[in-house]
């Protein structure tokens, strides 16, 4: 009975701990799933962001240029897109066992815990791609913690069990941050080396893949031996993973890193992108236009907006000390459409100020609005001879004088309208403005498309005023239609993901002057280019008219021209607004140059017959046509040699009204 009775207990005793057991058991998988349950809800959708989830930017052609999301800059690509290598280089630095494990790797965090304490302080992290995808999708400003670990693991096995492992590793390169401001391997590629991901060689794969560990420390220059040592460890790595082979490893180990030092093309594209996303957000929200899948389609031509961003910078680079930054802007005569715009060399993350949109002195470059106003009031005709001699205008209310001077200093007597402009005389200008009304040429300058404030001064001949680029471009296509206005278009319509047309932009043209002064007015301007001060803009195989323009001190220098079908504005100066000397530093000098190159390059993109521009019934007289004597052009009629063509330079903007009086007016005698 003792006997039974003892066995009875360890019976009753065992069925106790096991009861236990089981109880403890059913206590853990309720709390597991109910912990599955709580991470689940704590996330709204556990997917993977598509490509098309961003705000997509498309070109003139309806290519796919830019996915904008609303919290990082990213180029999303297939894994097709993206070199083996790169590839090769982030699974062998993040995560090794990536094909073998199904979202956590417990040997990995085993080993990343043995290391850690070995060393004292964390060293290494035990996670895989997955949970690091997951964190940066689901918890990107979360603090580390064990449950936070926790969250990751199990949204990581519930991801790998949703999607295949390409899918998986195509999101984490798109979307992880490599540094400088580049998510995503392709922006990545770019920035760095620029280059698509394509492309990437085994050592450049490697040096990217290096980065991601500690990409705001890495990418730094003071890092650079550090980021290169990564760089070798993981080459060698990728051929004991057996992914290279060791002979292709150590002809990568020292190879040459060719590391892109001025802005990408994408980079330049910001400028022209993000005035898209300016207009965009005024007109409908920022929240509506980053909707998943909106589309926006542009007027974007890329290799129009490559070849100003090559014309631009190596013009700048070119100019005289102090000529540091420029901006362009190109539009189509016939609908237009903003073709290119780039606000400024260099990378567009270092230079984000666009200086296409903002305002420079006109300089010059605002002469031809006189002119026009003269045709349009009857103050020029056909045969009008205007004397380019001493002037003085006293300032009404006050016992002011202003005395406007030529560029040269000189002068040269009785001259005909065309020669005036042709050469850019800065008394007949004024001359002229004078006998037209102030508020006439205001009002021409407000038809032809300029909105920036413009003060009704005598000195306004010379482009005291300060006008952006873009409007520029605007007021000028006016005058290549002929006096027709119509406002630049740079987005053509605006779609949501289904295809629904949300918007549309259409041409709207305003004829807003008769053609035949405008006619007579581009035949002047192109004498510019033919004999005068923009002789530097010639194309050898279709006419140009245009007008230079070079502000007091060369801090502003400019030139605008166009063809029958295209018109392009370029300037030239510094962010400093500071003054740079030299006889060389005008508009004839440096912009006018770079205009033409950027021309002779978009015509060889798209090449199509020269047009001419319309004759005009009753032409403006030359000199000998008038029997004036005419000034030798040989000598060098250009802007920014001694000669009767180089113009005066206007004063400078100024933030301040009495500043600017001052600057108008300052020549009180």
């Amino acid at each position: 009975m003792g006997e039974n009775n003892g066995v009875k207990r360890s019976f009753i005793g065992g069925q106790s701990f096991v009861r236990a057991g089981v109880l403890a058991a059913i206590s853990a998988l309720t709390a597991l799933v109910l912990l599955v349950f709580s991470v689940n809800a704590s996330v709204k959708s556990l997917s993977l962001p598509s490509q098309d989830s961003g705000l997509q930017i498309y070109d003139r052609n309806d290519k796919l240029v830019l996915t904008v999301f609303a919290d990082r800059d990213s180029f999303p690509v297939p894994l097709g897109q993206i070199a083996k290598s790169m590839q090769q280089a982030i699974v062998t630095s993040e995560d090794r066992d990536f094909y073998q494990h199904h979202g956590v790797n417990l040997l990995s965090i085993a080993r990343a815990v043995s290391v850690n304490l070995s060393k004292g302080h964390a060293v290494q992290g035990g996670s895989t791609i997955t949970q690091q995808l997951v964190k940066n999708l689901f918890f990107p400003t979360q603090k580390r913690s064990l449950y936070g670990k926790v969250q990751e693991a199990i949204l990581a096995i519930e991801l790998e069990m949703l999607y295949p492992k390409k899918k998986i590793l195509e999101a984490y390169l798109n979307y992880i941050y490599f540094g400088r401001g580049a998510f995503g391997v392709e922006r990545a590629a770019e920035k760095y080396f620029g280059k698509t991901s394509s492309t990437l060689t085994p050592a450049e794969s490697a040096y990217l893949a290096g980065l991601v560990t500690a990409p705001s420390t890495l990418s730094e220059p003071a890092h650079y031996g550090e980021a290169l040592k990564r760089q070798k460890d993981i080459l060698t790595n990728m051929a004991a993973l057996h992914y290279i082979s060791p002979e292709l490893a150590a002809k990568a180990r020292y190879e040459n890193l060719k590391f892109r030092d001025t802005g990408t093309t994408r980079d330049s594209m910001w400028y022209y992108i993000s005035y898209v996303l300016q207009v965009l957000e005024s007109q409908f929200g920022h929240e509506k236009i980053h909707a998943a899948g909106t589309k926006v389609f542009t007027n974007l031509d890329i290799r129009a907006q490559e070849e100003a961003e090559k014309a631009l910078t190596l013009g700048i680079r070119r100019a005289p000390r102090g000529i540091s930054q420029g901006a362009l802007v190109c539009l189509s005569v016939k609908d237009a459409a903003v073709i290119s715009l780039i606000g400024g060399t260099g990378s567009y993350q270092l230079n984000p100020w666009d200086r296409a949109l903002n305002c420079h002195t006109a300089g010059s470059a605002f002469k031809p609005f006189v002119y026009l106003a003269g045709l349009l009031s009857g103050a020029i005709t056909p045969d009008t001879v205007v004397d380019d001699m001493p002037l003085s205008i006293r300032i009404p209310g006050t016992e002011g004088v202003y005395t406007p001077k030529n560029f040269d200093g000189t002068f040269l007597g009785p001259i005909s309208v065309r020669r005036a402009l042709a050469l850019s005389r800065n008394v007949c200008a004024v001359r002229l403005a004078e006998a037209t009304g102030i508020g006439q040429i205001i009002n021409t300058a407000r038809l032809a498309g300029i909105s920036s404030p413009l003060a009704p001064t005598p000195a306004i001949a010379l482009g005291t005023g300060a006008v952006s680029p873009l409007e520029m471009a605007s007021a000028y296509a006016t005058f290549a239609r002929r006096g027709v206005r119509a406002e630049p278009i740079l987005i053509r319509r605006i779609e949501n993901k289904d295809g629904q047309i949300l918007g549309v932009c259409k041409l709207n043209e305003q004829p807003v002057f008769d053609a035949e002064p405008v006619d007579q007015l581009v035949d002047i301007m192109q004498d510019v280019v033919k004999v005068g001060t923009g002789k530097a803009a010639q194309l050898p195989d279709r006419p140009v008219a245009g007008k230079t323009g070079t502000a007091d001190g060369g801090k502003d220098v400019w030139f605008v021209g166009f063809t029958p079908d295209t018109v392009t504005a370029v300037w030239g100066g510094n962010d400093e607004h500071k003054a740079v000397p030299g006889t060389q530093v005008t508009g004839g000098a440096i912009a006018a140059g770079i205009w033409k190159n950027y021309m002779q390059a978009y015509y060889r993109l798209h090449p199509q017959p020269p047009a001419a521009f319309p004759v005009p019934v009753n032409p403006l007289l030359h000199d000998y046509e008038l029997n004036l004597p005419s000034p030798q052009l040989a000598a060098s009629p250009e802007e920014g040699a001694t000669s009767p063509a180089r113009e005066e330079g206007s004063p400078s903007k100024s933030g301040f009204v009495g500043r600017l009086f001052h600057k108008i007016f300052g020549i009180f005698r």
